[in-house]
């Protein structure tokens, strides 16, 4: 199970990650050509503002899992982090197991309402204000990005029930990403 764990961080940090990299980099160089192509030449492309916001979502969208396997994202963790503090690493792993638990029903339910949705954007032909650009890409960007977080959830949930055990299952994790016993 860990070589399959560390093989979906490195697909989702080091490709997907990348990738979404890159598609922000480009948003952002498009933009700036964009405000130097207004200011300096007078034109600019009536799509580009269309461009800019769906691309920097997009790659916004795709990063989702790398920051749910990092745990950067935002997150309240007073309670754990309080139950841990005051040795109740057990209490506080049942705590965050049940978050992760939460996240997975969340992204499932997300998942399962949202591609019905997508389909239908494909299926319409419906596309961005400037209609140069159609929508359904940034929606499956969307699902992907989610399934990503969901995916690395139940990852995390894994290593959460199985640590209740006394088992490390991911001993290359990182001492922030783990409650030791």
């Amino acid at each position: 199970m860990a070589i399959i764990y560390k093989s979906w961080l490195y697909l989702q940090e080091h490709i997907i990650g990348t990738l979404a990299a890159l598609v922000m980099l480009a948003a952002t160089v498009f933009a700036v050509s964009q405000v130097v192509g207004r200011y300096v030449f007078g034109h600019t492309f009536q799509w580009g503002q269309d461009a800019v916001t769906y691309f920097v979502v997009s790659a916004t969208f795709l990063y989702f899992g790398a920051s749910q396997a990092k745990r950067a994202h935002l997150a309240v963790t007073a309670l754990p982090d309080g139950l841990k503090t005051g040795g109740r690493l057990k209490a506080a792993l049942i705590v965050r197991a049940f978050a992760l638990l939460c996240i997975v029903v969340f992204v499932a339910c997300f998942i399962y309402w949202g591609l019905p949705g997508a389909a239908r954007t494909l299926r319409l032909g419906t596309t961005t204000e400037s209609l140069a650009f159609p929508l359904w890409p940034f929606q499956y960007a969307l699902l992907v990005g989610m399934g990503m977080v969901g995916i690395t959830a139940l990852f995390q949930l894994y290593r959460e029930v199985a640590r209740w055990f006394g088992r490390d299952v991911f001993p290359w994790e990182t001492e922030d990403d783990q409650l030791v016993l």
